[in-house]
């Protein structure tokens, strides 16, 4: 039997092994895709530095701007549908500090407003517009590893049949030791956007390019992937808060995908997976996307 390991460390890893590794990703097959160095740790600490001159990200030495206090998301809040009270992912919620600062237009949290949201989003392209008019651009690093995955079909930033684009991806801060409990993502099964054009897809990934992590005691805040797509069967472990115990009792294999600054991967997002929350004076700062793919569609639709 094949490991069930990540293919690193670049794309040549992946073409070489497998004719197209975004169907290998689809059918859980391989738990991701990795691209080591993908961006320069100078490049992340620049934009970091900027972003945070910009008032787009606080300093984490200093107290907390009361605007920031205000754009905070808590822990496992997403939004079903055209619901605009948050959904939980999880049960056992509990608000104690941690903070997550958007820089984007989060389709989990902001679509059940689809006109709100494609406003918001136009807004978005016109940020990251400026912010990266003379700078390196993270998104382009981000888009053009997934080209080189794709193989024969086109990378395009997600878009309404009127033409409207969804954002291109997603900056997030994860201060305080902010965590993500083992959860999946779906626009289909889990968000039920069936209004938005993404939900034709059959399969969502994610990407991640990490900016800086968060240290504390020597550990950082990684990814987990387990071996297991969504069923309607393991929710109520997820709910509960017991996927732990489910996992064991079922025997899931799992992989810890360690990244550093400049380090890329991209999963499959119905694949459960968790972010284990490390409280560093540094928050945990990346550069996110999801993307739609189906293997009988030309386009990959990217958006954040």
């Amino acid at each position: 039997m094949t490991a069930w390991i990540p293919i690193e460390p670049n794309i040549e890893a992946a073409t070489s092994q497998f004719r197209f590794p975004l169907e290998e990703l689809a059918a859980g097959t391989i738990p991701a895709l990795v691209l080591r160095n993908a961006w320069s740790a100078e490049n992340c600490r620049n934009l970091i530095t900027r972003l945070i001159a910009a008032d787009l990200l606080y300093d984490p030495q200093q107290p907390i701007p009361e605007k920031f206090q205000q754009q905070s998301i808590p822990e496992g809040y997403f939004r079903e549908g055209k619901n605009s009270v948050p959904s939980l992912a999880w049960t056992e919620q509990k608000i104690s500090g941690k903070s997550r600062i958007d820089i984007g237009s989060s389709l989990g949290y902001r679509g059940s407003d689809q006109e709100a949201f494609l406003v918001h989003s136009a807004e978005t392209h016109q940020l990251f517009n400026r912010l990266f008019a003379d700078h390196p651009n993270p998104i382009q690093v981000l888009y053009d590893a997934l080209q080189a995955y794709s193989v024969n079909k086109q990378v395009v930033t997600a878009r309404e049949p009127d033409g409207r684009q969804y954002g291109p991806a997603i900056i997030r801060a994860h201060y305080g030791g902010y965590a993500y409990k083992p959860h999946f993502d779906s626009v289909r099964l889990r968000e039920k956007r069936d209004n938005y054009a993404v939900h034709e897809f059959e399969h969502q990934f994610a990407g991640v390019l990490v900016l800086q992590n968060s240290t504390a005691d020597g550990n950082t805040a990684q990814g987990i992937l387990h071996q297991c797509l969504w069923t309607p069967e393991v929710d109520p472990h997820l709910k509960s808060g017991q996927f732990h115990q489910y996992a064991s009792d079922n025997q899931l294999a799992s992989v810890e995908v360690e990244l550093q600054p400049g380090d890329l991967y991209f999963f499959n997002t119905r694949g459960i997976h968790e972010v284990p929350g490390v409280a560093g004076d540094l928050p945990r700062i990346v550069l996110a996307t999801f993307i739609g793919f189906s293997s009988d569609r030309d386009e990959i639709f990217v958006w954040s």
